[in-house]
């Protein structure tokens, strides 16, 4: 389906076809590239995908550019050797020298959350070893400047089309806070977006919060 196609689906709601519309292109093209960013920071398996990653000889790697979360480390495919999660309290305790360890396949790996641009791996592997990582990628953000001839297309599997679409009326009803009515339409579409990613949000607290704009990843 194409971006402008979400876009008008999104304005039909709104009914908001007049000649001169209360959110313009702009406006929900906006809304489109920020509903993309938070289904996958709240569920970042929607955008994950199978990576050749090429290792440095050192105990830290860091994930490519444009690498959200790192999912998995599936094996070494050179050997077929699968990877192990585990964590680095563990590891300090068996093997305290496991940083500067080295071999030829990488058994086990840490990740953290607190600094998910890295991860961890033992023992140091070669240089240029290879891994498949299972990570989930950004989203690209749209940029267009012709919406009646752009061909761009929706970048997740449909299924997902829901969440974003009532992700952008969040984000639009938010843009007009004026009234009532439409602070309570913008938090009953934030309630729409949480159940359809199955999220246990309190959605009263989180749309303070995004009102605020301390959105946060649950």
């Amino acid at each position: 389906m194409k971006v402008t196609a979400i876009i008008q689906r999104v304005r039909n709601l709104l009914q908001d076809n007049t000649a001169v519309p209360r959110w313009s292109n702009n406006d929900l093209l906006d809304a489109y590239n920020e509903a993309l960013l938070a289904v996958v920071q709240n569920r970042p398996d929607v955008n994950s995908q199978l990576l050749a990653f090429t290792c440095q000889a050192q105990v830290v790697q860091s994930l490519p550019p444009g690498t959200y979360r790192l999912l998995d480390i599936v094996d070494n495919p050179s050997t077929g050797r699968t990877v192990i999660a585990t964590t680095r309290s563990s590891l300090d305790s068996l093997l305290p020298n496991w940083t500067t360890a080295a071999g030829e396949s990488v058994e086990q790996y840490v990740y953290d959350q607190k600094s998910p641009s890295v991860f961890y791996v033992y023992p140091v592997p070669p240089a240029d070893h290879q891994l498949n990582l299972l990570v989930s990628q950004a989203p690209a953000r749209i940029v267009m400047t012709n919406f009646d001839t752009d061909t761009q297309l929706f970048s997740f599997d449909e299924l997902w089309l829901n969440p974003v679409i009532n992700y952008m009326l969040f984000r639009a009803f938010s843009m007009d806070m004026e009234t009532e009515a439409n602070m309570q339409q913008a938090q009953s579409y934030l309630a729409m977006f949480a159940n359809d990613l199955g999220l246990k949000w309190n959605v009263d607290q989180m749309f303070r919060q995004m009102l605020q704009g301390s959105i946060g990843e649950n």
